[in-house]
């Protein structure tokens, strides 16, 4: 797309310089200020990065969305200034340590206590992470986290997921940043999952709250309690022994054949990250001009106001 050959490419990635011509010409293609090739750094400590995909996701997939969270990592780092977390990263001890046992200490931490979680994202938020909705639904991942040491953990929410699935997929990939140090296997993305059921919706409160009967009808306010989606709600209620699994499936079939399992019915509102936008506008106030915050990112302004400030815009 640029007529700059593969073997220019690959020793620019490995710091040759190019003809101005073809700086030019990758800057254009990509969106940046030419300016951007040269001045940015980033940190030699390695990436811990995990993702929540399609299991049809293909590798090529995969690997351009962590070079995009490595981007937003550096874009941010400069904008939001100095950040501290108050998370930690808890070790499974080989199996000693449960998954549920982590989301239990990881609540205690938080100052969270047993009930429901009003807002997960301004909880992460307040404990120093940063999450950011973003275009991932190309690439077939519906979020991706990134905890690179010194620094705070990063995590991007695709814009396609439902707000019923985010608060899920954000405890996910939030029990991928405090468990795990390496890319998730399969065995990792089941903890990650339990990690998060207990996260929500710890067992011991679900069971004095489950309904008898269980209807659609009593289920409805329990799922909007506790700010889940009915499917999940579901899949708690099994795992906590309070359905049956012919229960279970019996409900499963219902979700399925009802099309509630693609809309559900009282829909969960959804929580937007505030933090990033909050600096941003903190420093303009302050004096800081849209341009110099943009070239502190590597954008153009445009870009970065569409980027960061399209909200309230």
């Amino acid at each position: 797309m640029t007529g700059v050959s593969q073997a220019a490419l690959s020793k620019a990635e490995s710091g040759a310089d190019l003809d101005e011509d073809k700086w030019d010409a990758l800057a254009d293609l990509l969106g940046v200020p030419v300016s951007a090739f040269s001045r940015v750094t980033s940190s030699a400590a390695p990436a811990r990065i995990f993702h929540r995909k399609l299991k049809s996701t293909p590798k090529t997939a995969v690997t351009k969305v962590a070079a995009e969270l490595s981007l937003v990592r550096l874009r941010v780092r400069d904008l939001m200034g100095e950040q501290r977390t108050t998370l930690t990263v808890h070790d499974l001890e080989d199996g000693f340590v449960t998954p549920q046992e982590v989301a239990q200490a990881v609540r205690k931490e938080l100052g969270l206590g047993t009930g429901p979680i009003e807002d997960l994202v301004a909880v992460l938020e307040g404990a120093g992470a940063l999450v950011l909705r973003w275009p991932l639904e190309t690439i077939q991942v519906d979020a991706i986290a990134s905890w690179q040491e010194g620094e705070v953990p990063v995590i991007l929410v695709g814009e396609h997921v439902p707000a019923d699935r985010q608060r899920f997929t954000v405890a996910h990939e939030l029990g991928h940043a405090v468990m795990h140090n390496v890319e998730a296997d399969a065995p990792q993305e089941k903890e990650a999952d339990a990690f998060a059921a207990e996260f929500l919706v710890p067992a011991a409160s679900l069971v004095k709250e489950w309904p008898h009967p269980a209807t659609l009808e009593t289920l409805l306010p329990l799922k909007k309690r506790w700010g889940v989606s009915l499917a999940a709600l579901i899949r708690r209620g099994r795992d906590t022994d309070v359905l049956t699994e012919d229960q279970y499936r019996s409900w499963s079939i219902q979700l399925s054949t009802s099309g509630m399992h693609r809309r559900e019915p009282d829909p969960t509102e959804r929580e937007n990250p505030t933090a990033l936008e909050t600096a941003i506008r903190k420093s303009i106030d302050a004096g800081a001009s849209v341009d110099e915050l943009a070239s502190s990112a590597f954008m153009f302004p445009r870009e970065f106001t569409h980027t960061f400030l399209q909200e309230s815009s």
